[in-house]
């Protein structure tokens, strides 16, 4: 049981040559997960690093065709999981691809970038296509206007117009959610303001406002020889993916399938000062407060912070940004990780939790005993970050959420 690399070609998802690779790091996330980020949300992102392959690794019998096999943009890789229940012909399951970014070569070796799905949408602006500074004033007079649709449906049609709508734009990502009926709108869309219009910029504000859903971008094989990618995204009545699938990990200080128990904790905020648009006194301004906490028999001590979204060019989308950071603050918070290994099976030989099974977002029931500052229990988690290296162990971390010796 162990990873397995291949070359893919980016417009078409086509796979090449299978290679080696000898040394690597890996994480998955569906958020921002850092503890002192506040639970931001972006679109979920997976990354590869610490690439240096041989150049016997790299197909090609001349410098031409292996330069041409590591073409920055052009090329890329996948990394698969190969389980017991795998057969020798098979890759396994795809976990993490990407397109190879900046690349450095020696003599001996090359080192490579894996740049994510949503790090390439970073690379495309959502404009009009022969509608940018082509008129008469030289002005981009353009936008777009949709209405009636989930967000996620807004954000698939994002998607369409910054890949297959434009030319050598395309991309092998699935839309199952394009034209989708619900109550959202978004109409500032400029093609004057391309500086804030990177469709991953785009999807990030999306994912961050208040009751905005997961999003990632999950790879699959859509045949024995192509790799896709499936856009997943929560719902309006659901904003968060694979809640109905419950995963279960056990701890003691003595052994159990989690381990390297770790527990963050940070201190509530009460108070958020929002700023959107505008310059000086014109700047739209939004308080987010609540302040029950400072209010009981023992208080605790008023915490303020700071938000500003130039983007925000109305009171009622900057209020649902600083009321999101307001609810992600505004209690005693803890967070907890540890370490699985992928190569773990039960008593009948069968993967207990292999890469593939489990994706960030979903629930794990985590049964806690004998911890020295958390109270044995059964602890409800939401998977927010995957990461490991070219061995089975995988590290997990799990959403912020309130601290329950509080």
């Amino acid at each position: 049981m162990s990873w397995r690399a291949c070359l893919c070609d980016t417009m078409t998802g086509l796979l090449g040559q299978q290679i080696d690779i000898p040394g690597f790091t890996w994480s998955m996330t569906v958020s921002d997960s850092s503890f002192s980020t506040t639970r931001d949300k972006g679109v979920g992102a997976d990354e590869v690093s610490g690439l240096q392959l041989p150049w016997s690794q790299i197909p090609g019998s001349t410098p031409t065709a292996r330069a041409d096999a590591l073409m920055c943009g052009k090329r890329g890789l996948v990394l698969f999981w190969h389980g017991v229940l795998d057969g020798d012909a098979s890759l396994g399951t795809p976990i993490i691809g990407g397109v190879f970014g900046v690349r450095s070569s020696s003599q001996q070796d090359v080192s490579i970038s894996l740049d994510s799905i949503p790090t390439v949408l970073g690379d495309r602006i959502l404009a009009h296509e022969d509608g940018f500074g082509t008129n008469a004033a030289h002005t981009a007079p353009g936008g777009y206007a949709w209405q009636g649709l989930s967000l996620r449906a807004i954000a698939c049609e994002v998607i369409r117009q910054c890949t297959s709508a434009k030319p050598g734009g395309t991309l092998p990502i699935d839309l199952p959610w394009l034209g989708e009926q619900g109550g959202h709108q978004r109409t500032d869309y400029q093609d004057w303001d391309v500086q804030n219009q990177s469709c991953k910029q785009i999807l990030t504000k999306l994912t961050n406002v208040a009751s905005g859903p997961d999003m990632q971008f999950r790879p699959y094989l859509s045949d024995s020889q192509h790799v896709r990618y499936r856009f997943e995204a929560g719902s309006d009545g659901d904003v968060y993916l694979g809640q109905k699938t419950v995963h279960s990990l056990d701890y003691h200080p003595l052994g159990g399938t989690l381990e390297d128990l770790k527990v963050d904790r940070m201190a509530p905020a009460q108070r958020f000062y929002a700023t959107g648009a505008g310059s000086d006194q014109a700047t739209i301004c939004c308080l987010a407060e609540d302040l029950t906490l400072c209010r009981r028999s023992d208080p605790w001590p008023l915490r303020e912070g700071v938000y500003s979204d130039p983007d925000a060019k109305s009171w009622d989308v900057l209020k649902s940004h600083a009321q999101a950071k307001l609810a992600a603050n505004s209690k005693p918070l803890m967070q907890l990780s540890g370490t699985i290994d992928a190569n773990d099976v039960d008593a009948s030989g069968m993967p207990l939790h292999a890469p593939g099974t489990f994706w960030p977002s979903e629930i794990f029931e985590v049964s806690i005993t004998g911890f020295p500052d958390l109270p044995d229990g059964i602890y409800r988690q939401r998977l927010m970050k995957m990461s490991g290296d070219q061995t089975g162990k995988v590290t997990l971390l799990f959403d912020i959420c309130e601290d329950p010796c509080t």
